[in-house]
């Protein structure tokens, strides 16, 4: 099958200081092309909330040479790779107007009942609708991220009504904004995040309370990482957890 292919301007309000897309509005585009996708093929927003359905993100696993300026046309080509019961793991390769690959990831989803609030399996139609690309784009096989030990909690934020999606559920990419929070300022401006690993375990609603913790694993001169979790305040309950890997501005 052909990868469904989306372009998407690079606005104003997306980029930081260095006047590059921010890495949330990164994973943004890429949620959006899966909308576009799922449009395009006949199963889109409507016709999932129709039948009480809905694609419940579990991994992220970005990886970026170059972050697009403000002004430029982000092009984007995505397609699911594989189906496995109520598993679908979908690619993406993030290009510019000229076709100089900026960066690649790879994503698994679970096809969700809404209304029971648990997995099914996917159905053939869907199959038929999308078929599958042979090409992965990021070698993610999705093992468990490492445990983060003694973190230091370093911020908390309550769950806004903006943070809510149309399956009712924080949107994934908030909880990036989050984590992305708790590193140091001088991180962020001496170094360009070159990877973002998230693996969603519980889902979190509107009024909530999360803490985000982080603990460096890495402190070089040229690349840092850091591991991070996002906890549930009141149950402890975690939520979600991270590995990040930043590189020094002049090497990407």
């Amino acid at each position: 099958m052909e990868p469904y292919q989306t372009s998407i301007p690079v606005h104003y309000y997306e980029i930081n200081n260095h006047r590059q897309a921010s890495p949330v509005a990164i994973l943004n585009y890429l949620e959006e092309a899966a909308i576009r996708h799922s449009e395009s093929v006949g199963w889109g927003i409507e016709k999932l909330l129709a039948n009480s359905r809905g694609w419940l993100l579990t991994r992220w696993s970005l990886h970026m040479q170059k972050y697009p300026q403000w002004g430029e046309t982000v092009n984007i080509e995505t397609w699911p790779y594989k189906f496995e019961r109520f598993y679908a793991t979908r690619e993406f390769r993030i290009s510019d107007r000229e076709g100089r690959v900026l960066g690649a990831a790879t994503t698994l989803w679970v096809f969700f009942d809404l209304r029971r609030k648990r997995p099914v399996r996917i159905p053939p139609d869907i199959y038929d609708a999308y078929g599958t690309g042979a090409e992965r784009m990021v070698a993610d096989e999705f093992a468990d991220l490492p445990v983060v030990d003694e973190p230091e909690i370093k911020l908390e934020f309550r769950v806004r009504l903006s943070d809510i999606d149309t399956n009712d559920h924080v949107n994934n990419t908030k909880y990036v904004e989050w984590l992305l929070e708790t590193v140091p300022l001088s991180v962020h401006n001496g170094f360009l995040l070159s990877s973002v690993e998230i693996a969603y375990k519980k889902e979190t609603s509107y009024g909530s309370t999360v803490l985000c913790g982080i603990k460096e694993t890495e402190a070089g001169e040229r690349q840092t990482t850091f591991l991070h979790i996002i906890l549930d305040k009141d149950s402890g309950t975690e939520l979600a957890r991270a590995r990040t890997v930043w590189q020094k501005r002049s090497k990407i």
